[in-house]
């Protein structure tokens, strides 16, 4: 369930829709949530901003020789329980209606190429119950075995990145990882760092597909690391050209239960 909330669909960064009516994690409880509403949380939500960068590391011949089925999908598959990938039978391929570039690739007039990358806040209780309701409507996952895996939420906070090109995180190491990352609360301007990243590959181990950073609930003095009074955060991180800022609006992240990071 981790890794489905890690990495989602990724067609999700490339083609985010925002979905007519109420939000479903105020609307209603996550048992009745469908496809849907889990493509809302996961792709464009308070929990889950899609970042648009200039892709420094890319040349013409990387987008010459890129494939074509990661960075132009015709829809906006489901999850399934199995890293996140698209369910089977999900379209990909050609460019979308009416001759869009794809995400990477220059448009007429374009400085440089873009990419697209989704940070996500994994901790949230909203996107473990997205990702707990995904694997139940794949058939992965019992509605009993949801809820046991929901009932023990995770004592950090942590912050994943996930997108069609990964290459930036690609050789970095743990150190460098932690290193290239920080969480800057908006009111306070303190600065919080990663304790632990963790890397989700491809299935053959050779490409980087998310990249999870964890950061301590709270400070060196026993005090939240994120004060209650915090409206704001800012999560930044900055590698081998890639420079990812996202910024989070604390008084939107709120669930039935209260503030939800």
């Amino acid at each position: 369930m981790r890794k489905a909330i890690l990495i989602g669909s990724v067609a999700m960064v490339l083609a985010a829709v925002v979905l007519a009516g109420n939000d479903p994690w105020k609307a209603k409880p996550y048992q009745q949530w469908d496809e849907k509403d889990v493509r809302k949380i996961l792709g464009d939500s308070p929990w889950s901003k899609v970042i648009q960068i200039e892709a420094n590391w890319k040349n013409s011949k990387d987008i010459a020789n890129s494939n074509p089925a990661q960075q132009t999908p015709t829809g906006a598959p489901a999850t399934s329980g199995k890293m996140g990938a698209p369910a089977a039978g999900t379209p990909v391929g050609g460019p979308p209606a009416g001759g869009t570039p794809a995400a990477g690739a220059p448009g007429p007039g374009d400085a440089s190429p873009q990419v697209a990358f989704v940070v996500r806040w994994v901790s949230s209780r909203t996107l473990q119950r997205a990702a707990a309701r995904s694997a139940e409507l794949a058939g992965q996952l019992k509605p009993e075995e949801a809820e046991k895996q929901l009932a023990n939420p995770p004592d950090v906070y942590e912050v994943a990145v996930v997108g069609p090109d990964m290459r930036p995180f690609q050789s970095a190491d743990e150190d460098t990882l932690k290193k290239s990352a920080v969480l800057v609360e908006k009111k306070a301007k303190q600065k919080i760092s990663p304790t632990k990243v963790q890397v989700s590959r491809s299935a053959d181990g050779t490409k980087v597909q998310a990249v999870a950073f964890i950061f301590p609930k709270k400070s060196d003095n026993g005090e939240p690391s994120i004060p209650e009074d915090e409206k704001g955060i800012d999560f930044n991180c900055d590698l081998n050209g890639a420079k990812i800022r996202a910024s989070f609006d604390i008084s939107k992240m709120q669930d039935n239960q209260g503030r939800d990071l």
